[in-house]
């Protein structure tokens, strides 16, 4: 087994496969960011979102089949989208899975349930699913692609 602790905080076998601690720390690593975007998106802040995407890279599905061609195309849905809503009341992730595919590219997908009160004092109750390409090409782990869907 080749060890490149310097370069990847963990080992690669010789036939470059990882080592099942380096998938368990990047899986970590990944599950942060996500839990950092989780929290973003429960306290409306749209920069804490935007800073864990790749916008140079970055493009996407949405839940109604047409593209994110471009982060700003995501920008257009999420940022009114945010100022929309007057509180989060819950937002839940039932099924998250990571496939750790390099120490560079991780798959997340997960199943959620969230319950919102819009400003104008509607209730707005959403289920679906997702999954994010996660990639650390720039040292920390920025998602460069999103595929929505809703169960609705």
């Amino acid at each position: 087994m080749v060890c490149l602790l310097g370069l990847l905080g963990g080992c690669i076998s010789a036939t470059g496969r990882l080592s099942v601690e380096l998938q368990k720390q990047i899986e970590r690593e990944v599950r942060q960011s996500f839990d950092a975007l989780v929290s973003a998106s429960k306290a409306l802040e749209s920069k804490k979102y935007f800073d864990l995407i790749d916008a140079e890279k970055f493009i996407g599905l949405n839940a109604d089949g047409s593209n994110w061609n471009s982060v700003d195309d995501l920008k257009a849905l999420i940022e009114p989208g945010f100022n929309m809503v007057e509180k989060v009341d819950s937002i839940e992730f039932t099924n998250v899975k990571v496939s750790v595919i390099d120490q560079n590219t991780v798959i997340l997908v997960n199943e959620y349930q969230q319950s919102l009160r819009l400003k104008n004092g509607e209730q707005y109750v959403d289920a679906g699913g997702g999954t994010q390409v996660w990639s650390k090409s720039t040292g920390k782990w920025l998602l460069v692609s999103i595929s929505a869907s809703s169960r609705q």
